[in-house]
């Protein structure tokens, strides 16, 4: 294209005063859930408490964040009409279904006007640069699985394969491209991660995160309020409905402009490798989308699986919320889109050609990762180099030297009984032999 690469850029550090340095937190272990009350400190309390006397304050309002997001960004333009469209019904819901206490207001004021900046940003950016919808994509491979599945592990091995061009954090977060470099975006990140850590550490230690890891595209999805995991941080069951009820080609279009743009300023690699746990609901539109897309699906333990994903929304949502209980959250859960269209997912990936989808298990991965990773780039019709391999086998060293905190979560304590569950996932896990 005639541009040298900035892939990757170099981290820049978060200089601090240094009476404001956080310590590091200690390496502890996140408990089983039991209630919103006792998964985080007492001060996170005392500020609900002492907030919610100042209602009406911060209850949403799309309006609001639309007014906030064009006086930030008076030149960038209005919203597209579906984003328009996906914000209402976001606020709406937040408004009927999530119980937001005040810390959970302020958060969803500060983060949909944030995201809705993004979107005009983003939409100015492509305004501004026509030729960026017309880059050239390299070929994308999928990763799918369920959430808490191991798909971060697996994604981020192949981040190490420099023929990967994969999307760091900050770069999902805020996809447009400025004179200053990516430097901004990464500062402005990490202190939303600093703040995130304080406010809930266990989030953190169950799924870690940092401004330049290989992560996840949940941030392209979020740019345009058209994303499940939004379901992660608040109970928004009324706009999960409508969101499964849309053409999920809206979200997906928006989502590879997003990638044209991110891409036309920082080409490299031969390919896109691309992890989001709700692209495994969403493999036929993706073929649409992108055409020569391939795919790699793990699969793990399903019972052990759900009960972290029980874990992982219990602990989000008890931030922005007081009204978490884990025993709904686990009947919420165990029959939910995720569950629900699982086998319509893998029926959705067995129609695709020999070669383009390729299954392994999260417990191969743990035992041989990198053995696991050629497996699958053989049946793909790839090759691991030499280069690709040590650097998959020094993640792998580093990784196991300082391993993350434990995570402790069991069905029961979400009120969910094992064997149904293993009889209702039956055919799956004998499928894919998850029970050895």
């Amino acid at each position: 294209m005639g541009r040298p690469s900035t892939y990757p850029p170099p981290a820049v550090t978060l200089e601090l005063p240094e009476r404001a340095q956080l310590r590091p937190r200690r390496n502890t272990c996140v408990g089983q859930f039991t209630s919103a009350r006792d998964s985080h400190a007492w001060w996170i309390r005392a500020v609900n408490a002492i907030g919610g006397s100042l209602e009406p304050v911060g209850i949403p309002s799309d309006n609001l964040y639309w007014e906030r997001a064009q006086r930030l960004h008076p030149d960038a333009g209005d919203p597209t009409p579906e984003t328009r469209i996906a914000l209402s019904a976001l606020t709406q819901s937040l408004n009927e279904d999530a119980a937001l206490n005040f810390i959970g207001k302020i958060a969803a004021w500060l983060d949909c006007t944030r995201m809705a900046a993004t979107h005009l940003r983003i939409e100015q950016a492509l305004r501004d640069a026509p030729a960026v919808e017309q880059t050239e994509l390299p070929p994308p491979v999928f990763v799918l699985g369920l959430f808490r599945s191991g798909t971060t592990v697996l994604h981020r091995l192949l981040g190490q394969d420099p023929d990967n061009r994969t999307l760091p954090h900050w770069e999902s977060f805020d996809p447009v491209h400025t004179l200053e470099g990516p430097e901004p975006r990464q500062r402005k990140l990490t202190r939303t991660l600093l703040l995130a850590d304080i406010v809930s550490p266990s989030i953190k230690a169950i799924h870690p995160m940092d401004a330049y890891q290989t992560d996840e595209c949940r941030g392209m999805f979020t740019n345009v309020f058209r994303t499940p995991q939004f379901t992660v941080q608040y109970r928004v069951a009324g706009y999960l409905d409508w969101l499964l009820s849309q053409d999920a080609a809206i979200a997906y279009r928006h989502y590879r402009r997003q990638l044209q743009l991110v891409y036309h300023y920082r080409p490299d690699g031969k390919r896109f490798v691309l992890k989001d746990p709700t692209h495994t609901y969403f493999v036929d539109t993706i073929v649409e989308v992108f055409p020569d897309a391939r795919f790699i699906f793990i699969h793990r333990d399903p019972v052990d699986t759900l009960s972290s994903i029980c874990s992982l929304h219990a602990y989000a949502r008890s931030v922005f919320s007081t009204d978490v209980d884990a025993h709904a959250i686990g009947a919420e859960l165990s029959d939910s889109y995720i569950t629900r269209m699982l086998e319509p997912a893998i029926a959705a990936v067995d129609r695709l050609l020999p070669g383009r989808v390729v299954h392994v298990r999260s417990s191969d991965l743990s035992r041989d990762p990198v053995g696991t990773v050629a497996g699958a780039y053989r049946s793909l019709g790839l090759e691991l180099g030499e280069e690709a391999r040590v650097a998959m086998h020094q993640y792998i060293r580093a990784k196991r030297q300082n391993p993350s905190p434990g995570h402790l979560h069991s069905a029961q304590g979400f009120g969910l009984d094992p064997e149904a569950l293993y009889e209702r996932f039956a055919s799956y896990c004998a499928r894919f032999d998850l029970l050895a």
